[in-house]
Formats: structure tokens, sequence, C-alpha cells
């Protein structure tokens, strides 16, 4: 929380949990920030963000939203928002830093160079913990009157693109976020594109599921490997395509979580269990 303080944002958390349920939360791990109980759904189903992918049947989870958090600035108004259908997947808080503060975490820089367009390929954050995302960063530095593809493109051209090598297990790629783009018609066939120009960051968030864990004297790690893809063109011709490799160790992590049975991570002052029934019992009774 130092660091939201420092940038003077304030955090607020919306849950279909009972009030008991995030008091005890809030208690076990010292929270400093607001939460807030929608148990009926009112809020949730008024920002249009239920989740129907869960049966509207006696299934306790029904009536929970999507996980995923606005980006407000001082007047309320959402600059940035970020959503996954995966319910035990979350954004880290190097994203929501950034879209505070209107800029982007960078670490472990891997730097490449070619003729006329500088790459530089990141992992954003400290770890990936499970049920985290975190996000794998390419930016391209584009010279100008030159520019780089965005999908689709016709057979022969290639996109700027982040891609994961195939033999990965365990760590799940997402949507990937990318900046505004502008349209250019070629001149030799009349196809429209949309292109990347200037300073260009695109960002691929990752994930990993538990099975992706290695293990050794120094704690777990997680392996996430692959090559960014790009080709630079002007107005009048396109150079050959580009690749580059990337392969980042992170330590990997377990989400904290209440105290539903054995295992790292979870927290049995949070009384998970009980609420658990207590949510159930709800749910038979609506």
């Amino acid at each position: 929380m130092e660091n939201f303080d420092a940038a003077g944002a304030k955090v607020y958390v919306l849950s279909y949990d009972e009030v008991e349920a995030l008091a005890d939360f809030k208690a076990a791990h010292e929270a400093k920030f607001t939460m807030l109980s929608d148990p009926s759904s009112d809020v949730i189903r008024s920002f249009g963000i239920l989740n129907t992918l869960i049966a509207e049947d006696d299934h306790p989870w029904f009536g929970i939203p999507y996980p995923g958090v606005y980006v407000t600035d001082a007047d309320g108004i959402i600059v940035e928002k970020f959503f996954e259908n995966n319910y035990a997947v979350r954004p880290g808080p190097e994203q929501l830093l950034a879209a505070v503060k209107g800029e982007e975490v960078i670490l472990e820089a891997r730097t490449v160079e070619n003729a006329e367009v500088t790459v530089e390929v990141e992992f954003e954050g400290d770890s990936l913990p499970l049920g985290i995302t975190r996000q794998v960063v390419a930016r391209f530095s584009v010279p100008k009157g030159m520019h780089l593809y965005d999908e689709p493109v016709p057979e022969g051209l290639v996109a700027a693109s982040i891609e994961l090598d195939e033999h990965l297990e365990g760590i799940l790629a997402y949507t990937p976020v990318s900046p505004q783009t502008r349209s250019v018609t070629l001149t030799g066939d009349g196809h429209t594109l949309e292109v990347y120009e200037g300073d260009v960051a695109i960002r691929l968030p990752v994930a990993q599921n538990g099975r992706a864990i290695e293990k050794d004297d120094d704690g777990r790690w997680v392996s996430i490997s692959g090559n960014v893809r790009w080709q630079a063109c002007d107005t009048e011709a396109c150079g050959l395509p580009q690749e580059q490799r990337f392969s980042f160790r992170v330590p990997a992590a377990f989400m904290v979580l209440p105290d539903m049975g054995s295992g790292e991570g979870r927290v049995p002052s949070m009384n998970g269990a009980v609420h658990f029934q207590e949510l159930t019992a709800r749910r038979q009774r609506s």
C-alpha cells in the first residue's frame, strides 16, 4: 500500500462476500484499503460485470463479478481497466501502479538492435505468483518514416507480436495489450492495415497454474521463453522479418488463500470455511 499511497491512489475493493468475511480478511492481513460488501450483487449488476460463466442455480459463487480492476482519474473518469474471464487470475500491482502513473515499469531488460529498429524485451514484476498476471513487454523504437504492423496482416507481412514457446507447460498467455494504431492503405493492392509508429510497447499478460514451477535449493521458479516478431516498413518497401528470443527465470509464489484446507499460502484466521458455508446457505435461501 505504501507505493499506492505515494502515487496518490486510493484502493477500494468490492466483493460478493458478507461483511463479516471481509472483516476477517482485513484483520488477518492488516489490510489498509477499504472493502465494500455487495451480497445482493446490486452494484456488480449495475456495472455489467456479473460473472455469467457461473450457472444461475444453487451454486454459492453465483453473484460474483468477473475479476477486474477499474483505474480512474481524480474526476472519477475510467482511464484503464483490467479484466479476465478466469476467476483465479488477477493483475499484479505493477500493472495497476503503471496505469495510475501513466507509465510502465521496466525490469530485467534485454536489448537487441538491428539497422532500423531498437527492441527491448522485459519481464514486468519481481515474481510470478499463482493466479496473478505479470507482463512480458516488448518495447520498439521505430525510426521516423517507418512503421510496424498490427494484426491482422495479409500473407507475406509480419505483424509485431510476442509469442510464447509452444512447449511451455503451465504458463498461460492472455490477450495482448497494444497501443493505438493508425490506418495505412497500401498503394499496391489497396489493403488498409493498422500500424504502429514511434515508441511502441506491446504487452503480453502471462500467468502460471502451478504446473510450471521448478524447485531447487534456492526456492521455486518458473521459466518463460518465446520470441518477439516484427517487420519494419516505410511507404515504399519493407525490411526482412525480424525475430528476437527472450527467456526469463523468475521466482514463483503462491497467492494468499483462506483456510479451505491444507496447502501453502493459506491463512487460518480468515475463517474461510465458515464464510463459505454461510455463502452456500445464502444462495440456497435466495
